[in-house]
């Protein structure tokens, strides 16, 4: 599965929009959690592949933005901008599997029909599940850290709780069998929805930037889980580098 996954989440955040110009209207339908963030005109960008983006406008800048990253027949990773108007779709969204003009999964349905077209959509066929990993492959993974923006590697969850111990309510933590962790003040479903265990493909999503020597807190990683194809994105430390 490590193989399968590596080249997607290498592209996804390797690749910007193309230019306007390699960019068509097209249909699209972007539906996260039972919401739907795009329903209508788009804009389309084909890669090579099978993979594709689609956004949104507002004004001159971009508002809603997807990016689906094909990595097999019928299979792919999708991450979106989560509505920041930050051009890079970076927030995973998951495995998805082809669906007619669709990539789905129980969370997400990611759309685009040629514009006049009648939409079409058909169920998702299921979705292999990977398998827990066992005690000996989350030790041997305690080696693998991505170094680098984009860069992503094949890891497990070590450990699950709340951002402050004995407090539920005070938000999500998750640690990772390489030593990474990651925390948020609010309550990630995702996360909830996670085991000890879980297969986990983690990337290096952003680095902090004017540091005090010894002080690199800050680092941002996403994480797909691939046993549920829930994602999320969460950075290493409660306070920035140079921060309390």
């Amino acid at each position: 599965m490590g193989v399968l996954f590596r080249a997607a989440c290498l592209a996804a955040f390797a690749l910007f929009f193309a230019e306007p110009a390699f960019a068509k209207a097209s249909d699209c339908l972007l539906e996260v959690d039972g919401q739907r963030y795009i329903d209508g005109p788009c804009q389309f960008v084909a890669h090579p592949g099978g993979s594709f983006e689609l956004f949104t406008l507002r004004g001159a800048g971009i508002d809603t933005a997807a990016q689906v990253e094909r990595v097999e027949p019928g299979k792919a990773i999708g991450f979106w901008n989560a509505r920041t108007g930050g051009a890079r779709p970076v927030v995973p969204l998951g495995v998805l599997t082809s669906s007619a003009a669709c990539w789905t999964n129980a969370h997400v349905r990611i759309c685009a029909w040629k514009w006049g077209e009648p939409r079409t959509f058909a169920e998702a066929p299921p979705a292999q599940t990977p398998q827990v990993l066992t005690e000996a492959q989350l030790a041997v993974d305690h080696s693998k850290i991505p170094t680098r923006v984009g860069m992503c590697v094949d890891t497990a969850i070590a450990g699950l709780g709340s951002r402050l111990e004995g407090a539920p309510d005070s938000g999500s933590s998750v640690s990772y069998a390489n030593n990474i962790y990651g925390v948020s003040y609010d309550i990630v479903a995702a996360i909830r929805n996670s085991r000890v265990g879980d297969p986990i493909k983690l990337c290096l999503v952003s680095l902090p930037e004017d540091c005090p020597k010894g002080d690199d807190r800050g680092k941002t990683y996403s994480a797909v889980n691939l046993r549920t194809g829930q994602g999320w994105a969460l950075p290493d430390s409660e306070h920035m580098c140079g921060g309390a």
